[in-house]
C-alpha cells in the first residue's frame, strides 16, 4: 500500500473517500486476524492541513495526482537499498520489473529523456494514460493503472503531463 505517497492526498480529497466508503453497504464476512511478514515502518508524524494544489498551477497539479493520488511514481522510479522509491535520485526514471500473471513488465521513464517521453506527443501521452496504448500502437501490460485513469478529466491529463514534462531529464533507469 502506497502509505507514504498517500499521505500528501488533501484534507478534501480524504474527507470525500471517507464519505464515499461510508455510502458503500456493509458486507457481513470472517475476516482473519492481519498478519504482517515484514517489519512495519513508520512514516513520519502525523499529518494534518494538507491542501490540494491549485488547478490553476498544471505542474504542482499534475505533481499531486501523479504522485500521492494516482502513485504513478511509486512505480516509475527505482527503489534505493531500503526498497523505498529514490524519489531524490530517479524520479520517474522507471526500470522497475512487475511480474505477474500477464508476464513480465518494466515500468517506463517518464522523464523528458530520450529514453522517456521526450520524442512522445502530448496526445500519445495522454492516451498510454487512458487506454495504456503506447505511442507505436502496443499495449501496456499490468500494473499501469490505464483502466483506473481512463475517467481522469482532460485537464488532469494535461496537469499530469505538465508535471512529467517538467521532470528532470534522467536515462532509463534500472533493468532497461
Amino acid at each position: 500500500m502506497a502509505v507514504a505517497e498517500y499521505r500528501g492526498i488533501s484534507d478534501d480529497d480524504v474527507q470525500s473517500i471517507v464519505t464515499f466508503l461510508r455510502s458503500v453497504p456493509a458486507v457481513r464476512s470472517e475476516t482473519p486476524k492481519s498478519q504482517y511478514g515484514k517489519p512495519v515502518t513508520s512514516y513520519g508524524p502525523p499529518v494534518s492541513n494538507v491542501p490540494t494544489p491549485p488547478k490553476t498551477d498544471p505542474v504542482a497539479y499534475g505533481r499531486y495526482l501523479a504522485v500521492p493520488v494516482g502513485h504513478c511514481m511509486e512505480c516509475h522510479t527505482l527503489r534505493d537499498a531500503n526498497r523505498h522509491p529514490d524519489y531524490a535520485n530517479k524520479l520517474g526514471a522507471g526500470g522497475n520489473v512487475f511480474r505477474g500473471p500477464w508476464g513480465e513488465s518494466l515500468s517506463r521513464n517518464l522523464t523528458p529523456h530520450e529514453s522517456g517521453l521526450k520524442d512522445w506527443s502530448d496526445e500519445q501521452v495522454a492516451r498510454a494514460i487512458r487506454e495504456g496504448i503506447d505511442r507505436h500502437g502496443n499495449r501496456l501490460k499490468p500494473p499501469m493503472g490505464f483502466g483506473y485513469y481512463k475517467n481522469m478529466s482532460d485537464e488532469e491529463v494535461r496537469a499530469i503531463i505538465a508535471y512529467l514534462r517538467s521532470l528532470k531529464p534522467l536515462p532509463m533507469a534500472g533493468g532497461g
